[in-house]
């Protein structure tokens, strides 16, 4: 037989049996290598999860953020950046609960508190913004950005004494800008735009029991004619006890010329309500009662420091007791604040935000009218833009220097719009 047609002997099936014995020691390299192999840094991680967030790259942020839980417990950065991109995924709850594991005495606990407010004022509740935005305040005193956020809702709230308040601490804090010190005048003086009641509508929808915002609906509203029912409407929900429910309702019964449920209401009054006291005072004067009408405006001037009302007609009063002097002196007070605001709003355009020669005369008059922290502001500006103005440097000498921030609010008590 020729050597090529013999059958070849079967080859032996070395492939699978080398391949069985090398998984042994395959198993044992690769466990070696994981375990010589550098864990991933956390550090690392989380800054890699803050970059894919902050360039609106979320998924990537919540990979990084799963792998993180597997690395270690959440940190309150961890926890924090969880929040903030719950809340950036439209997962309100989730955020919450991320926020609320931040405690008080752990680092970034300030931040979740300032975040879980404006979490509440987005959903439209301001009763929790504002109690979030004091938390954080309590905690950090410091907080600049809880301030501002507590300046807008007092200030949409009409509660001049509280936002006042705030934007001293504010001065205290940081330098104010031309914007910030233009902001703080406009309160003292003027509402907000018309359509701001449609906002206020808004929260009292979110949060029937915010009664801030219902008495600002009214403010806004009271004098307003056509919206009577909307007035009516909104001081519903709130208890016949109520002093500054009351006074809405008083004012509402004058406005539509019923002067005897004005009078009733008036029986069981308090005194002291500034609110109140005005319109007895306004009703004296009708009768002639210049003593009582006396009285009740001197009550009013307690209100608001700004208060430009109360002093006017005070003056009237006391001009018809013959008692000029008292009347040229709180004359002499509308004056100093009228001229704050003839001034103030000679300056609103953006040109004039570093001229010297505007801004002098705003600091001058703020300080005529005891304004000291706002001519404070204003003469802070003039010296940002002219450093050797000898004026401005003076005044700032002479100014007294400005309380100590804390971290407590004034609570919204009777009369205080």
């Amino acid at each position: 037989m020729p050597l090529a047609d013999r059958e070849s002997p079967p080859r032996p099936r070395l492939v699978p049996v080398v391949a069985l014995a090398l998984l042994p020691i395959l198993g044992v390299a690769l466990t070696g290598y994981r375990l010589l192999r550098p864990a991933p840094d956390p550090d690392r991680l989380w800054a890699q999860s803050e970059r894919a967030f902050l360039s609106g790259h979320h998924a990537e942020a919540r990979k990084g953020l799963d792998r993180l839980r597997h690395l270690r417990q959440p940190t309150p950065r961890d926890l924090m950046l969880e929040a903030q991109l719950a809340l950036a995924e439209d997962h309100p709850r989730a955020g919450r609960d991320a926020l609320a594991r931040i405690a008080d005495d752990q680092p970034l606990a300030a931040q979740a508190r300032l975040l879980e407010g404006r979490l509440s004022r987005q959903e439209k509740r301001l009763r929790d913004a504002e109690a979030s935005f004091l938390h954080a305040l309590r905690i950090d005193p410091r907080q600049v950005e809880a301030r501002k956020e507590l300046v807008y809702i007092y200030g949409i709230q009409l509660r001049r004494n509280e936002v006042d308040a705030q934007f001293r601490a504010l001065a205290a804090l940081t330098p104010l800008t031309h914007h910030d010190l233009f902001a703080w005048a406009l309160t003292h003086y003027t509402t907000w735009r018309p359509e701001i009641a449609d906002e206020l509508q808004g929260y009292i929808d979110a949060d029937p029991s915010d009664r801030a915002s219902r008495l600002a609906l009214c403010e806004y509203l009271i004098d307003q004619p056509g919206r009577e029912g909307q007035v009516e409407k909104a001081v519903q929900g709130l208890p016949a006890d109520d002093p500054d429910a009351l006074a809405v309702r008083i004012a509402l019964a004058l406005n539509k010329g019923d002067l005897d449920r004005a009078l009733a209401l008036l029986v069981n009054a308090p005194e002291d309500h500034p609110r109140i006291a005005r319109m007895r005072g306004q009703l004296a004067m009708k009768r002639r009662d210049v003593d009582t009408a006396i009285r009740c405006f001197t009550t009013a001037l307690t209100a608001e420091p700004y208060d430009r009302i109360s002093p006017m007609e005070l003056a009237q009063a006391c001009r018809l007791k013959a008692d000029e002097a008292a009347a040229t002196r709180y004359l002499d007070r509308v004056r100093r604040l009228n001229d704050v605001f003839g001034l103030v709003m000679k300056i609103r355009s953006p040109e004039q935000v570093s001229r010297p020669a505007d801004l002098l005369p705003v600091a001058r008059a703020c300080e005529a009218a005891g304004l000291t922290d706002e001519a404070r502001g204003w003469y802070s500006l003039v010296i940002a833009a002219s450093p050797l103005d000898s004026e401005a440097q003076q005044a700032l000498a002479r100014l007294p220097r400005p309380a100590p921030v804390s971290g407590s609010a004034a609570p919204l008590t009777s009369g205080s719009r």
